[in-house]
């Protein structure tokens, strides 16, 4: 899976609503599988907590084993056999996201299933859920939002390189393109009439269809990248400010104010600041060193 994918998941992650309309910890064998698929109007997490079986989704037998994160969109097919005098345990969760009416999941043509990385603590994550969904308290549905984005990047930072199932989307494709234009000339003067048209698109057309994908407009998206890219530029020593505004295209004054703007801090505060945290952080593990 490429960056820039990577990019667009991360970024509708950030902006879409989640709601979790229940989660519990499910014992099969086969006395409790159901010999016909289910059809669920919402999505599903599906956690192999222990055991094995098989996943029947769509044209695929998917062997479930302990430790693989299954993740079930909406609409789809599905049902789960075990061997007999065997059982599996699932941990589990049904949600609903949204975000511009796009579901980003199958245009990215993620895998629907794979090994997760941090296997205990993912199980620490269902049970946080569980917990959060058993309240009622001012805070439970940010906690539960908080807690299924964990599980959300638990799966991706498990994912291998070149992990979509299939040929990316010519929508893909097009931002793809967009994303690497933007990276590659963040110290020109970029407007929107330059990114539409590197995918052919009328500007106006195009900034429905970026904001769509991305969440933000073309230009606030720029933005961003510049200021991203500024802040590793200002930890290093050799770049003054002057340098630093001049490789992300900008005016050192209208730098100066769009970083305090995005950081809360002056590009000279921010520099020392991060200077100061990483000697410390250096000595810190130094001394830990010598005891």
């Amino acid at each position: 899976m490429t960056t820039n994918y990577l990019t667009i998941m991360m970024k509708h992650f950030e902006h879409m609503n989640i709601d979790v309309a229940a989660a519990a910890e499910t014992v099969l064998n086969t006395s409790t599988v159901k010999e016909r698929g289910e059809v669920y109007d919402c999505n599903r997490f599906l956690f192999i907590k222990d055991g094995t079986g098989i996943l029947y989704m769509q044209d695929k037998e998917i062997p479930l084993v302990k430790g693989m994160l299954c993740v079930l969109l909406s609409g789809v097919s599905h049902r789960i056999a075990v061997e007999q005098d065997e059982e599996i345990t699932l941990l589990w969760c049904h949600f609903r996201s949204s975000y511009e009416d796009r579901d980003l999941y199958k245009t990215l043509k993620m895998p629907s299933n794979i090994l997760l990385v941090d296997e205990q603590g993912t199980v620490a994550l269902f049970e946080r859920l569980f917990e959060q969904l058993a309240q009622d308290n001012l805070t439970s549905r940010l906690r539960i939002k908080a807690t299924m984005l964990e599980l959300i990047s638990n799966y991706l930072d498990s994912l291998p390189t070149g992990a979509q199932e299939g040929a990316p989307t010519e929508d893909l494709q097009k931002i793809d393109m967009v994303l690497h234009y933007i990276d590659e000339h963040l110290a020109d003067n970029i407007t929107v009439e330059n990114l539409a048209k590197q995918v052919y698109l009328h500007p106006n057309y195009f900034i429905v269809f970026f904001k769509g994908i991305l969440g933000y407009s073309p230009i606030q998206y720029v933005n961003q990248r510049r200021m991203e890219t500024a802040k590793g530029l200002l930890l290093k020593p050799e770049c003054n400010i002057s340098t630093v505004a001049s490789r992300v295209g900008m005016q050192i004054y209208y730098f100066s104010r769009m970083f305090k703007a995005h950081t809360g801090l002056t590009p000279s505060r921010y520099r020392k600041q991060a200077t100061t945290f990483a000697s410390a952080s250096q000595t810190s593990g130094g001394e830990g060193k010598k005891n």
